[in-house]
């Protein structure tokens, strides 16, 4: 057996024997669309047309939604922050159970950025941590891990287990935080196909190409630290792809997908990871309905609803789910694709896979999509984790 192999081994016996049961199915006693808070904005038109329809979708009750009225779409500060938002969606919160909820997701048209003096930060990470459990109105960079999130290795191939949000939420003195998302796009139909594509993709099955972008032609010599880590992050994903079936291209370029000698497109793409031009989408990929992908860049969802970055451009070509940075997150802040797509692999929907996979709360990053699609619910071999 190699050492990574190895490492694998035990860091998944290490898990198993510490996370509850629970943990390890991620069903719950009460249904996960009766545990999710739905945000939408008074003051903006199509906001609550798009919460009404992911609620009937997902069956999510009239009472689990949550009304705000701010003043911009966009970016607000402080002050309006805290009575505007945080405020009534506590209220919200303490109304359904607080610690019933585990998911939060924005509406269409809601603001994204919150201005803390001369800096942007993505709001919907300080509503992760609305109770000022993990940290007060400070950066999570300088605060630590989030107590959800692991640590993974790449290069050693050492990964712990799935262990649902639920399970961590259960436990004895957890912290209340939340798994947000945003249902957000151009416009209030692509934000309502993000709903639509994850339930088709659950009903028929997630098929396609895996697709992915490293900046290294040779790992050999490339330290899973630093710069490194992406290429590491991005070739474990293309990794887990293969091993789960998918047809993959992995491509070592320094260019990106769609420009020579880089391959010029992936058709028929179902997962992503890759990098780097900075707030900018290469339009070299079709989208499989269901499609999840990554794009590691410091201005990865700049704007979620248009503009040139690369998280609005991907929802508006067709992706389902996506995560990115609304200013520079630090490429630790960023996803880590590579546990993401192995605990999507192991079962998990994607509110609990990309949460566990994004080390700060209180920082840059806007998950766009569904956190209730599960596109493997019983898991992909080989990754389908043991019955107890």
């Amino acid at each position: 057996m190699s050492h990574g192999r190895y490492l694998t081994l035990i860091y998944g016996v290490l898990a198993w024997l510490c996370v509850p049961v629970s943990a390890q199915d991620p069903a719950s006693k009460t249904p996960l669309s009766e545990r999710v808070l739905v945000v939408y904005n008074s003051n903006a038109a199509g906001s609550l047309a798009v919460a009404e329809y992911y609620m009937a979708q997902r069956k999510i009750p009239r009472t689990n939604r949550c009304k705000i009225a701010v003043s911009s779409v966009d970016r607000i500060d402080q002050v309006e922050f805290e009575s505007r938002v945080k405020t009534p969606v506590r209220q919200c919160l303490a109304a359904v159970g607080k610690q019933k909820i585990l998911y939060i997701v924005f509406s269409f048209q809601t603001p994204y950025a919150l201005m803390l003096r001369d800096r942007t930060f993505a709001l919907d990470q300080f509503v992760a941590d609305i109770w000022d459990e993990y940290a007060g109105m400070r950066p999570g960079n300088e605060v630590g891990s989030h107590p959800y999130f692991v640590e993974a290795h790449g290069r050693r191939n050492a990964y712990l287990p799935f262990a649902s949000l639920a399970a961590y939420r259960d436990q004895p003195r957890a912290v209340n935080i939340y798994s947000v998302w945003r249902l957000d796009a151009a416009n209030a139909d692509l934000a309502k196909r993000l709903v639509y594509y994850a339930m088709f993709a659950e009903t028929n099955g997630l098929s396609g190409r895996g697709c992915f972008d490293r900046q290294n032609v040779s790992l050999d010599a490339v330290a899973d630290s630093g710069a490194g880590s992406g290429d590491w992050d991005i070739h474990q994903s293309a990794d887990f792809a293969r091993r789960a079936g998918f047809p993959v291209t992995e491509d070592g370029q320094p260019a990106e997908f769609g420009t020579a000698p880089a391959p010029l497109r992936c058709e028929g793409a179902a997962l992503y990871a890759g990098w780097y031009s900075l707030n900018h989408y290469n339009d070299a990929f079709t989208w499989v309905p269901g499609a999840i992908g990554f794009h590691l860049d410091s201005a990865s969802a700049a704007d979620p609803r248009g503009g040139t970055n690369w998280s609005a451009n991907a929802v508006i070509k067709g992706i389902t789910i996506t995560s990115g940075a609304v200013a520079e997150p630090f490429l630790q802040g960023l996803v880590h694709p590579d546990q993401a797509f192995l605990y999507l692999f192991q079962g998990a929907n994607a509110g609990d896979a990309v949460l566990r996979s994004t080390r700060w709360l209180k920082w840059m990053i806007l998950n766009i999509g569904d956190p209730l699609y599960r596109p493997f619910p019983q898991g992909i071999a080989p990754f389908t984790l043991p019955a107890r």
